[in-house]
């Protein structure tokens, strides 16, 4: 670090010790400093603090510090913004705390609650410091006398290296009345518009109006159809639209009935239906709405496609629960494995629905509920589990059976996501949906009474038989393939 003259801080401290004549001495410290302007240097940096007396260390003065002041951009409660913009958090969320401004008294009694609640909760260290610090953040900057917009929460957590202190934080600022909740979006509903922009033209507007009639806004009063259907509605339809626009499609009123029998002529199986029963919708509300004037899809039919069940290799199913890592995932791929039940399920299940001394599990289904009489293993996994679950998250309040990192201690409750036990059977190369008929389909070979599996795995008659049927395709008269 050089201070003044080209001169380190260890060239100073050896004049100071030994005076100028260490110019003399080989291999010292200030031969390394300023080896070509060594006399002149030297002699000028020591004779210009105290001539004539060696052995004094120049006082080497730093600028002083600014004092730090509370924020002049503290939020005023009652007092709505007069621009609202979009903060950038990104140049302050990597500083240094002591860099910040001040906090009040009403900021370091909100951090110690927040700190007391952590410890209560008995959050682990890492979630808990990232809390801390992104609200001594916020606080320094916006105050916590007025609430603070969970957007910035949202914004400063992006910011943040490595990563921001989640939902944990304006879950905890909502519990004090101290956050302005954002505006909640349906994620299917921006994904929607998301794939509606990327046509141009007349097709965006038209899919649009279709969106409309569907979410129950049309000319013609009818329940709305969810985002998730819309959705999936639009990724059927998407690489047929693609390839009309690349064709020079300005308009759907330009698509005709040869038009959707390529389409389909093009498409075999599961996907023929989907884009069938997409076209469909699509062009009967446009037709509703007098966007187009004919219906190319009416008398349109495609044939539907039984999907026989297939069983997985044995090999592949061979000690799947002993190459499972964790205990909640044991118990996924038991509920899955051997008692058939479905994904989606079991990220809905209550830890009420588990009666350890009764060894059982209701499923609670439409209409109906389904008592799961669980084996040996599954018992001996169920009750693992929840002897873990309650060591590691003693204060967690989410009423799941199966919880995670992410949502045992969300205060809003929420299940894990289908696509972490998807996650589970793909890491053992299979899917947890084939799996689940592998076990409905073995016990079916075992059996020809489909009244043993609606009882067993509780579903539906129509179900019952079919799987009966690829069972003993030979007991059908027919061979399906």
């Amino acid at each position: 670090m050089l201070l003044r003259d080209d001169l380190c801080r260890g060239c100073c401290l050896d004049i100071t010790l030994n005076g100028l004549q260490t110019r003399h001495q080989p291999w010292r410290q200030l031969m390394l400093g300023a080896p070509f302007t060594f006399n002149t240097t030297v002699h000028l940096a020591y004779v210009r603090h105290e001539a004539g007396l060696p052995g004094f260390q120049p006082h080497w003065k730093r600028s002083p510090e600014p004092e730090r002041t509370t924020s002049a951009h503290r939020l005023i409660p009652g007092q709505d913004p007069l621009f609202p913009m979009a903060r950038d958090w990104s140049r302050i969320a990597s500083r240094h705390l002591t860099e910040l401004p001040l906090l009040t008294s009403g900021d370091e009694e909100l951090v110690t609650a927040l700190l007391e609640e952590a410890q209560q909760l008995r959050w682990r260290e890492g979630p808990r410091d990232k809390c801390v610090r992104a609200l001594r953040v916020l606080a320094s900057w916006l105050g916590t006398d007025a609430p603070i917009p969970e957007e910035d929460i949202r914004t400063l957590s992006a910011a943040t290296p490595r990563s921001g202190p989640g939902p944990r934080l304006a879950q905890f600022l909502a519990r004090r009345d101290r956050l302005i909740p954002a505006q909640r979006q349906n994620t299917d509903a921006v994904r929607v518009e998301s794939a509606i922009a990327q046509y141009s033209g007349n097709i965006a507007d038209e899919l649009r109006t279709w969106v409309k009639v569907l979410r129950g806004g049309g000319r013609w009063e009818h329940p709305a159809t969810t985002w998730a259907t819309i959705r999936r509605y639009l990724g059927n339809l998407k690489p047929v639209l693609a390839g009309w626009q690349a064709a020079g499609v300005s308009s759907l009123r330009e698509i005709g009935r040869e038009e959707v029998d390529n389409a389909l002529k093009a498409r075999k199986g599961r996907t023929a239906e989907g884009f069938h029963s997409a076209a469909r919708s699509l062009f009967r509300a446009l037709k509703q709405e007098r966007v187009i004037f004919a219906d190319p899809t009416r008398g349109v039919t495609v044939t539907a496609v039984e999907k026989v069940p297939r069983s997985i290799p044995s090999d592949s199913l061979k000690g799947i629960i002993d190459r499972t890592p964790m205990t909640a995932y044991k118990l996924i791929v038991a509920l899955v494995a051997v008692h058939a039940l479905g994904l989606n399920e079991i990220t809905r299940l209550p830890a009420s629905a588990l009666n350890l001394s009764d060894g059982r599990l209701t499923v609670r289904r439409p209409g109906r509920r389904h008592v799961v009489y669980l084996d040996e293993l599954t018992y001996e996994l169920a009750a693992e589990w929840m002897r873990e679950r309650h060591q590691l998250w003693p204060m967690s309040s989410n009423p799941h059976l199966i919880v995670n990192r992410f949502t045992a201690m969300n205060t809003d409750a929420p299940p894990i996501s289908r696509s972490t036990i998807k996650d589970v059977f793909t890491a053992l190369g299979l899917s947890g949906q084939k799996v689940r008929i592998d076990r409905m389909l073995h016990e079916a070979q075992l059996t020809a009474d489909p009244l043993h599996l609606i009882r067993l795995f509780g579903i539906s008659e129509v179900t019952a038989v079919r799987y009966i049927h690829a069972a003993h395709p030979e007991r059908t008269g027919k061979t399906l393939r």
